[in-house]
């Protein structure tokens, strides 16, 4: 009996140890990081409040930080604050297991009084609420009730897949390509983010396979793209590597390169993009050089034997049916009338790049012909 009765106090003495060590565990497991925005103290228990009347199944601390890394770049391990910023996309809620999607659009929210707490409990009346719970489910736990709720909508499409970088889903991915047609339509962050990952530190930041996907429904698309990038090389030059510019800039040119490549120089796009960023920059030729793309090594091939071509020419004949051409000022067809040249004579040819090629006359006086009106000798 006595052995029993020791049993029993030996066993509940670890059981209440073990249960204290728990305890213990868990107080040292709760975050001590303070909020940078004071405010969240007031915020953060309506926000919760949302997520839970709407389901949210809180993702444990380490695949929070996990997905956060995967989607944005950012590791909240490493803030001293619980409000983590994602920059120009968010807020991560590292105690909370949440992002604060209201962050950019703050600005709008904010008013007399407690407009933003007033909102939020407003419930899925609200818009900047949906936007909320939908992304926060959508972006943790993949829910597929949510992800069909925004399936047609045009700008959740966007930020889901485009800014926020979730590619997981064939038909969200799908539909957000056969939105994507004019690139006027977009501003320059929206471009930027469909070449690279927000999470710079992963073995792949071109977004490759995005990039091919919709080359394939909007080839012109990716060809415009690649003309955007170009002019933008001076405004990035301190946010990405030169490798990384030239090795994105020669992606999009290879891939639309291989979509055009059954046709001939005269009118392929993809080609005359190419041709006219070498002729933009000299450099760009010898750039795209490093990389191992077959379509642009092809094409630059043919560019070089074109130019070389081109260059060994030096005297041609007018040949216009009607009995002469005009020399312009301009290569326009519109720019002033320097000389008529009778159909048969001789000119120079100073420049045969492009459409208008400068020549000089057998007087002296040099302007620009349209190429189809002069024949070689």
């Amino acid at each position: 009996m006595k052995k029993i009765i020791i049993l029993i106090i030996v066993t509940s003495l670890i059981i209440s140890c073990n249960s204290k060590t728990k305890k213990e565990e868990m107080e040292s497991s709760k975050p001590t990081k303070l909020y940078q925005d004071k405010l969240y103290e007031r915020y953060i228990p309506l926000m919760n409040k949302l997520l839970n009347d709407n389901n949210y199944k809180y993702p444990n601390h380490e695949d929070f930080r996990n997905k956060v890394i995967n989607y944005f770049g950012v590791d909240i391990d490493t803030s001293d604050y619980n409000d983590v910023d994602i920059p120009n996309l968010a807020i991560a809620i590292s105690s909370e297991r949440f992002i604060d999607t209201y962050s950019l659009d703050r600005g709008n929210i904010d008013g007399a009084g407690d407009a933003f707490s007033e909102i939020l409990k407003e419930g899925t009346g609200n818009e900047f609420n949906k936007d909320f719970i939908y992304y926060n489910k959508i972006l943790f736990y993949d829910d597929i009730q949510t992800i069909s709720k925004i399936i047609n909508d045009t700008d959740r499409l966007e930020n889901i897949v485009i800014y926020f970088d979730y590619e997981k889903n064939d038909l969200l991915n799908k539909n957000t390509i056969n939105k994507i047609k004019n690139i006027d339509d977009f501003n320059d962050e929206f471009k930027f983010h469909l070449l690279w990952y927000n999470n710079k530190s992963k073995s792949e930041i071109i977004r490759k396979k995005m990039i091919s996907d919709i080359a394939g429904k909007n080839s012109d698309f990716i060809i415009d793209l690649s003309y955007f990038l170009f002019k933008k090389k001076t405004d990035i030059k301190n946010s990405i590597s030169d490798k990384l510019f030239y090795e994105t800039l020669g992606y999009l040119l290879e891939v639309v390169l291989k979509i055009h490549d059954d046709e001939d120089t005269e009118t392929n796009m993809a080609y005359r993009a190419l041709n006219n960023l070498y002729e933009d920059d000299s450099n760009l030729l010898n750039k795209l050089q490093d990389f191992n793309f077959p379509m642009i090594q092809k094409y630059t091939k043919i560019y070089r034997a074109i130019k070389s071509e081109e260059q060994s020419i030096s005297f041609g004949i007018i040949n216009d049916q009607d009995g002469y051409t005009n020399l312009r000022k301009e290569r326009s067809s519109d720019s002033e009338v320097i000389q008529k040249i009778n159909t048969g004579d001789s000119v120079e040819i100073l420049d045969n790049s492009g459409d208008w090629w400068l020549v000089q006359t057998k007087e002296g006086k040099k302007g620009y012909v349209y190429k189809t009106k002069i024949k070689i000798e």
